[in-house]
């Protein structure tokens, strides 16, 4: 609402300041705590991306292993089940990392509400709609990613595909 505000009447507002009505002692206090969850939330972001890639890995691995000992069917079996549940395990976390950037921002948010109005303006030229969008999408090639790694090696170790 306030971003909306700031949005519809943003040169109005550029021109005047509205300094944050915190004393100096509460605001270098939320000033800590914006700064807390912005790099908790590139703490999560990077755990993400460090999760897919690790995951990713582990699957070569796998593939490797079942290509080198090919006709141990109930290592091909272990293999792929631990590939099932390697890739639940990281989708979990995808999301749980997900959902911990989310509290995080909403966090972001209601301390911004409390900074001047500068703040706030610059804070609200990208939509919290289209910025959803964007981290979604990449959510959704993250976990994209995991289930087509899991196929390529169910497809490479399994003897009926060979």
């Amino acid at each position: 609402m306030v971003a909306q505000e700031i949005h519809d009447h943003g040169d109005e507002l550029a021109r005047e300041n509205t300094p944050s009505e915190l004393d100096e002692l509460t605001h270098a206090e939320m000033c800590m705590l914006y700064r807390e969850s912005a790099d908790a939330i590139r703490f999560a972001k990077a755990y993400q991306w460090k999760s897919l890639g690790a995951t990713l890995l582990v699957f070569a691995g796998m593939m490797a292993l079942g290509l080198l000992v090919p006709g141990n069917t109930a290592l091909t079996n272990l293999i792929i089940a631990m590939s099932f549940l390697s890739s639940s395990a990281a989708i979990y976390m995808l999301v749980l990392y997900q959902v911990w950037q989310n509290t995080e921002r909403e966090k972001l948010r209601d301390i911004a509400g409390h900074f001047s109005n500068f703040s706030q303006f610059t804070r609200a030229i990208k939509s919290s709609r289209e910025a959803n969008v964007h981290r979604y999408t990449l959510l959704v090639f993250m976990v994209a990613a995991i289930l087509l790694g899991n196929v390529m090696l169910v497809l490479t170790v399994s003897p009926l595909y060979r």
